[in-house]
């Protein structure tokens, strides 16, 4: 199957990002339209692993996306047979480049969060056990600053002395994704700013020419770092500073919320200002993989990899504290709005952690059904792109029911979907309380359920009456 004029990349972890790696690698050409890779998937023998490895192999993207363009380019890729996805670490040895976008978690079973490095360890065993020299490493996972220098670097060059290798030809380089699932998902990737690094200079020099190969640099020019460790650190300060931005923005919704205004007309009025477009707005909480756990980096990186106790990173860990709370926050002013949850009918619309995704993971949504749990109200929740949270056994809903059968709404999720229904119809006759927790409904469609008389609660606005 392997074409060999062709360079082959080998991608270890299909998950929500390295298959989407697969799809950005199988459209890149040469300037005559030719196809320049063989491209080789690479994840575990596990169940959500074998069925990715499955659905590669059938020519489909192995997740629910809206962007269709990463079907069509895994499947152009499975037509020419330059794709295929396996569990056999031994097609490492057949990489020009390997690219790593395996997990790398944060255990809470202690008093203190910490990282078990011991599966992504084995994981980078796995590569240089089965790597030739001279084939390009490219690690993509976020991790704590100074993993690739401490953890990744010292495994390889074990492997490459233990097999006889020349550590010449050992070439280490950290490039972070900023992949953004939902309808420009593979254009997170192609036409987006790309920062890197490598462990020297000719590491740098092939993963620059790497990376030129697939991602349009002429208009998203690569941003080359000095070390492993500064590319390292540059996608956890990103990630802490999203999370941080929330976190404070949370503080002033609920301020809005008590005094009587609207946080989204202010936010809006300061988002005018060019240092101040990216300022966040209140909402239900925050989930996916990410924001929830990379502002602690830099402290397990302090501790774990660089072993001091003299920097806390408390803006970090308060903002991840702030936001987890975020959905009981919510939950809790719902409960004194209708004078308590206890038996009450709740629909629940939107279960991802963000729109258009099919991506449930550590989503504020889930947090919320539990907590309607735990105040002793019975809920029903629906999604376009999911039926089902991993860790409750509870079905979704395939279609919206009729208003009547509830009490209250909370919508949770801004998917198309739900900005395009119509709601003022779907209520009409009913005295159903609606919150919304993410800005979903219009200011036109709000005034003209107040004026209907329906109660209204949203999130960071303390104005409706």
């Amino acid at each position: 199957m392997i074409k060999k004029y062709m360079k082959t990349i080998c991608v270890q972890g299909l998950g929500y990002v390295g298959s989407a790696t697969i799809a950005a690698l199988s459209n890149a050409s040469d300037i005559n339209g030719n196809p320049l890779y063989n491209i080789i998937g690479i994840d575990i023998n596990s169940k959500d692993g074998l069925e990715r490895i499955s659905n590669i192999n059938k020519g489909i993207f192995p997740f629910g996306s809206q962007d269709k363009s990463l079907s069509k380019a895994i499947l152009k890729g499975k037509k020419e047979k330059r794709i295929f996805a396996t569990t056999e670490i031994s097609y490492f040895d057949r990489a020009d480049v390997i690219v790593i976008n395996i997990p790398l978690d944060i255990t809470w079973d202690t008093k203190e969060p910490y990282i078990n490095f011991k599966k992504f360890k084995n994981a980078i065993y796995d590569i240089g056990n089965n790597m030739r020299e001279n084939a390009l490493i490219i690690v993509e996972t976020t991790v704590p600053p100074g993993t690739c220098e401490k953890v990744v670097l010292p495994i390889l060059l074990e492997c490459f002395n233990s097999r006889g290798l020349n550590i010449d030809g050992l070439l280490l380089a950290h490039s972070y994704e900023r992949v953004m699932p939902g309808p420009d998902y593979l254009d997170s990737i192609i036409n987006y700013w790309r920062v890197f690094a490598g462990y020297n200079k000719r590491a740098s020099d092939v993963c620059e020419k790497f990376l030129s190969s697939f991602i349009n640099v002429k208009d998203y020019p690569l941003k080359k770092l000095s070390s492993l460790t500064a590319s390292e650190t540059s996608k956890v300060i990103e990630n802490s500073y999203r999370a941080v931005n929330i976190a404070f923005m949370e503080e002033w919704g609920l301020f809005a919320e008590s005094v009587g205004l609207n946080s989204f007309e202010i936010i809006d009025a300061i988002r005018m200002r060019p240092t101040h477009n990216n300022i966040r707005r209140p909402g239900l909480g925050v989930g996916g993989y990410c924001l929830i756990k990379d502002p602690l980096f830099g402290l397990l990186s302090s501790k774990q990899l660089y072993e001091t106790e003299e920097l806390a990173f408390p803006m970090s860990q308060l903002g991840i504290n702030i936001n987890s709370n975020m959905p009981n926050n919510n939950l809790n002013r719902l409960n004194l709005y209708v004078g308590g949850l206890k038996g009450k009918r709740v629909l629940v619309l939107g279960a991802t952690y963000r729109s258009e995704v099919d991506d449930v993971r550590n989503s504020p949504s889930e947090v919320l059904c539990r907590g309607l749990d735990k105040m002793g109200a019975s809920w029903d929740i629906h999604d376009p792109f999911v039926d089902s949270f991993e860790n409750l056994n509870k079905d979704f809903l395939q279609e919206i029911p009729a208003a009547n059968k509830y009490d209250i709404l909370i919508l949770t999720v801004d998917h198309n979907f739900y900005k395009e229904f119509d709601f003022l119809d779907w209520v009409e006759g009913t005295k159903i309380i609606i919150m919304d927790t993410n800005n979903i409904l219009t200011e036109e469609l709000c005034k003209a359920l107040v004026s209907k008389n329906f109660r209204l609660l949203i999130t960071g606005r303390g104005d409706l009456k």
